[in-house]
């Protein structure tokens, strides 16, 4: 595509409308969530080298359990996973380009997962190296998912 097609496609509505969510979601759970802006000042007063990955290797890690951040980021995570569903839909129904529609999937994938990760974090179930290797873990699988998706109905449509 040459930069004067491009200069005319359509805006992503739909794109926009998940970043304005997202602020939306950010301002939302910082206002309903009792004292979360110095329980998050205290979250990063808090990181100490204290987790040792490799000899003489230290990943910093907050020292103290901190439930209310990781819930509300569990809480985050789960709601704009449901509204990426949303626009998911939204994408079928106004017949979205492949790679906004696997993107949006890899989304919901990658959204729904961290929220499940973040909960088990704020009940002490994993600890917070743990985290941030399902963390990495969700941000590979979604680009799999992403490439996968458009890969497949590539395929799909060149049978037809």
């Amino acid at each position: 595509m040459t930069w004067h097609e491009k200069r005319y496609e359509k805006p992503d509505i739909l794109g926009l409308a998940s970043v304005g969510f997202f602020f939306l979601l950010i301002g939302a759970i910082w206002v309903t969530t009792p004292n979360l802006s110095q329980k998050v000042v205290d979250f990063f007063k808090n990181f100490e080298p204290e987790k040792e990955i490799f000899p003489n290797v230290f990943l910093p890690a907050p020292a103290d359990d901190h439930p209310v951040v990781y819930t509300a980021f569990a809480r985050f995570c789960f709601a704009f996973g449901i509204f990426q569903v949303f626009i998911l839909a939204l994408r079928f129904v106004f017949r979205e380009p492949m790679d906004k529609l696997a993107g949006t999937f890899s989304g919901v994938v990658f959204w729904s997962g961290a929220g499940f990760v973040a909960n088990m974090l704020s009940d002490g179930t994993i600890e917070w190296i743990v985290f941030l290797g399902w963390i990495i873990v969700l941000i590979g699988l979604s680009l799999v998912i992403r490439s996968l998706v458009v890969l497949l109905f590539e395929i799909v449509l060149r049978k037809d």
